[in-house]
């Protein structure tokens, strides 16, 4: 089995067993309505895109306490996002201008995976996130190829519910997001950080 899969696998299990760790995915949604109830259009989309970003690091910090055999702590995966915020908070910024241009969206994602599994500061995550990504090119296809998908049944489906199809939408697109995201992060640390995944 492709360790693509293998990680996608990882992060659904993960998410099955401990779905606390989305609890972050609360932030972007609530802002995302309050953009869009005041019809801040593209202005209010990078806010949304950036606070998405900072709640991906605290999940991927979760992620690292579960790969590492601990207990969740959302608290604890908080103060430790808090302790780096400047460098967490430039990250996602140059991630949401990648994010812009859709087809960097990948690189945007590892990014703000390397900036908190490896600790790096916000250029370096950028410049690693496509070193990496030209490395294992294949692995990556695949869980783009898995994600875009998946966002094309998640549209259909927040078209043919009228009222309120867009939150359904946005709903399904910070999961689906916020999966890849924990795959990709479960992927870096199977090629990178040579960690042992303890189920």
């Amino acid at each position: 089995m492709s360790i693509a899969i293998d990680s996608l696998s990882y992060a659904l299990d993960t998410i099955s067993r401990y779905p606390k760790i989305l609890f972050p995915l609360i932030a972007p949604f609530t802002v995302h309505l309050l953009m869009t109830a005041a019809k801040l259009g593209f202005i209010g989309g990078l806010v949304v895109s950036l606070i998405s970003f900072i709640a991906y690091a605290v999940i991927i910090q979760c992620l690292i306490s579960i790969i590492e055999g601990k207990t969740v702590d959302l608290k604890y995966a908080w103060k430790t996002v808090h302790g780096r915020l400047d460098d967490i908070i430039v990250t996602s910024l140059l991630a949401t201008l990648l994010a812009l241009t859709v087809i960097l969206i990948p690189a945007a994602l590892f990014a703000i995976v390397i900036a908190v599994v490896d600790k790096e500061r916000p250029v370096r995550s950028i410049l690693k996130s496509f070193m990496f990504i030209i490395d294992n090119l294949k692995d990556v296809v695949v869980l783009v190829l898995i994600a875009i998908i998946v966002a094309a049944l998640a549209t259909v489906l927040g078209t043919i519910i009228p009222w309120f199809g867009f939150i359904v939408y946005y709903v399904f697109s910070l999961l689906i997001s916020t999966i890849v995201c924990l795959a990709m992060a479960v992927l870096y640390c199977f090629k990178v950080k040579s960690l042992t995944i303890k189920k």
